[in-house]
């Protein structure tokens, strides 16, 4: 790592990154764009944002890039005093936290006010991606009214004055923006994980964390890693404003007026231009979630078993029954066992959820009544059967996780007496930045103390949660608790766990995401009855195993009460996606066919672009006609097939450049093939 402060007429380079600052610009050039940037009025004004053969992508802007809501800034009624303090750039190498970059940090303070700013530009070796980070600290409170009954205030203050902008940028006239996408999180509650808004002229704010433009040619994504638009606590109520002359400002540091703290710097959510050729909007979005959020396959993919999709795990807990779920578990063929919550002293989550008790370190020791040995023997047991033991915590969000360090401390003990490297966080509630903050200190620590081992299975099924695009350097995400055992809740059923994973694989690496597969014999059929649905058992048991085949399976329950038949046949995807997962997660994940909806011929495609290889994953629902010809995206070719495994009769070909002919001779069924 290099570190550099920059003056006036100097210049920095690495790799393809240039950086040169002169008395009146900062220019941030690799070899895919050029940002120029005005400094000749003390704060950032973009302009021009160009590729580096000359294509439009921004227009000089009026004014400053980016603002938070209540601090003043220089208009033409108010007085501010800004001044650059210092400029300088550093190489960051690559690691878990992040891929190789170069970061330029600019530190401005405003002297009525006393505040200062810190803005970071992250520019990465090669790629077509800029982000930003922002920070702030304030001696003042911000100049504004606040209040969270939002539909009766009345300001008379224009938008820029009410919100904080991260970034901001004027689009080149043949761009325009035409699509946000908005994610879900909670969900326990719907299978509606994303909205998809189609934008028009007339779209002033809009939310989502992905926001698309699109010229003729070429396209931009404003990527914002921050939680999902219902889960956050900005002042503002959008997470882009468009105006009249479409300038794109993108929204949402994560920070409420009110939490400014003099003497400290609070960090905003990081923000992300892209540019992409036409067309290819989700390839070059996949490329920067890769760069950004580092996976080690050795460490961090699991085939999970979590016993709490049994419906009463925590009446099984004890010595023997875990002994027996560790001897199933390896049985099964899944690498991981995964202890839900009923292990600790304290015995039940509901104690911080329901009761809101005020937990002590000791609520997180293990029950000695359960588990006389502690973890000792199914430590060892897991050890001899291969199988790596993790476990369930839910830190305390009731007290905004200000015991972190204790938290830690108890952790990482688990983690070198048992070897317990892999943790689900439950229960999190990030309603303050000073709760955010901690969390992310709790397991960043955990991180940087296990020099990357300890990663995060992060709930994103309730309470305010880091959703899709946030945190995923320190692991990936539980998606949901669907059951098919109780007689509540929004229930498992296979056409809505294909269409949930379908639908984020747009957007989302399925490389982070656990799917969950329950027991296909622990089925409450007068549930499914009330709910006017088919049954899920409809389809077959390695169908169920077979959606989660491109992400990493959750095996949501015990395997010790499952019946040989069940076992065996979870066992053979198991086998097979351990067999071709690395080949699979290699390439970027894409959804194929039509939407899920009971009635479709739809699927996966995975695409190696360096070694021209993939594999296809396609489906036959149950009431789906029996052929279908499929659109691979970015198959520029007619390579040969070759079928790795079906559940029934199908048969494939190429019928055009790009394009597969599939005919399934059973609904309900599945073919896995290369190419």
């Amino acid at each position: 790592m290099t570190r550099k402060d920059l003056i006036t007429n100097d210049s920095f380079s690495f790799k393809d990154i240039k950086i040169t600052i002169s008395k009146h610009e900062l220019s941030i050039v690799n070899s895919c764009f050029k940002r120029i940037i005005d400094i000749s009025k003390k704060l950032p004004v973009t302009k021009s944002f160009e590729t580096t053969d000359g294509k439009a992508l921004g227009a000089e802007k009026k004014d400053f890039d980016f603002s938070f809501a209540g601090i003043n800034f220089l208009r033409e009624y108010i007085d501010s005093d800004f001044e650059p303090i210092k400029l300088s750039v550093e190489t960051v190498d690559s690691s878990w936290r992040d891929g190789e970059h170069v970061r330029v940090n600019m530190i401005i303070k405003e002297n009525i006010q006393n505040v200062t700013f810190q803005r970071s530009y992250l520019i990465y070796p090669g790629q077509p991606f800029l982000a930003v980070e922002n920070s702030v600290q304030s001696e003042v409170s911000p100049n504004i009214y606040w209040s969270h009954r939002r539909h009766l205030r009345n300001d008379g203050l224009p938008a820029g004055m009410l919100e904080s902008c991260a970034d901001s940028l004027s689009l080149a006239p043949n761009i325009q923006p035409v699509e946000a996408v908005e994610f879900q999180g909670r969900t326990d509650y719907s299978n509606d994980l994303l909205k998809e808004h189609k934008l028009t002229p007339d779209s002033k704010q809009v939310n989502g964390n992905i926001l698309f433009c699109e010229g003729e040619n070429i396209g931009l994504f404003f990527l914002q890693e921050a939680p999902p638009s219902i889960e956050r606590r900005d002042f503002e109520d959008y997470d882009f404003r468009i105006d009249s002359g479409n300038t794109i400002y993108s929204c949402c540091w994560g920070i409420f007026p009110s939490e400014l703290t003099p003497g400290k710097m609070l960090k905003g959510y990081r923000h992300v231009i892209g540019f992409y050729p036409a067309g290819e909007a989700a390839l070059y979005l996949k490329t920067y979630l890769k760069i950004r959020f580092p996976q080690n396959p050795a460490k961090d993919f699991s085939v999970m078993v979590n016993p709490w999709g049994v419906g009463c795990f925590p009446e099984l807990v004890n010595e023997k029954f875990l002994l027996d779920e560790i001897t199933a578990t390896a049985r099964l063929g899944a690498t991981h066992y995964q202890v839900d919550d009923g292990w600790q002293k304290g015995r039940a989550l509901r104690e911080i959820t329901t009761n809101n008790r005020n937990v002590k370190p000791d609520f997180w020791e293990i029950s000695q009544p359960h588990l006389p040995n502690g973890f000792k023997l199914i430590h060892q047991a897991a050890v001899k059967s291969e199988v790596e033991l993790a476990l369930w915590v839910a830190p305390s969000f009731n007290c905004e996780y200000r015991d972190w360090r204790k938290m830690a401390d108890i952790l990482f003990d688990f983690y070198q007496k048992h070897q317990i490297r892999m943790f689900k966080v439950d229960a999190v509630k990030i309603r303050t930045k000073e709760s955010e903050d901690n969390l992310e200190s709790l397991v960043r620590s955990l991180r940087e103390r296990s020099n990357g081992d300890i990663i995060f299975n992060f709930d994103t099924t309730n309470g305010q949660r880091p959703g899709y695009f946030m945190f995923l350097e320190y692991g990936n995400i539980f998606l949901e608790n669907r059951y098919v055992c109780h007689g509540w809740g929004v229930g498992y059923h296979p056409e809505d766990t294909l269409n949930n994973l379908w639908k984020l694989s747009k957007y989302v690496r399925p490389q982070i995401l656990q799917i969950e597969v329950p027991g296909h014999e622990d089925i409450n059929y007068e549930f499914y009855k009330q709910k006017g649905r088919i049954a899920p058992d409809n389809y077959s048991s390695e169908y169920w195993a077979m959606i989660a085949f491109f992400s990493n399976p959750l095996f949501w329950l015990a395997p010790s009460r499952l019946s040989e038949k069940v076992i065996d046949s979870y066992r053979k995807i198991i086998e097979l996606h351990l067999q071709h997962r690395d080949k699979i997660f290699s390439g970027e994940i894409f959804p194929i066919g039509n939407e899920p909806d009971g009635s479709a011929i739809t699927g996966f495609v995975s695409h190696n672009f360096a070694e021209k290889t993939g594999y296809v994953l396609l489906f036959r629902e149950l009431a789906a006609a029996g052929d279908a010809e499929i659109d691979i995206p970015y198959l520029k070719s007619q390579p040969e097939l070759k079928t790795i495994h079906c559940s029934g009769q199908a048969t494939t070909s190429m019928v055009a450049t790009g394009r597969i002919k599939i005919a399934f001779e059973q609904p309900g069924s599945f073919c896995l093939i290369q190419f």
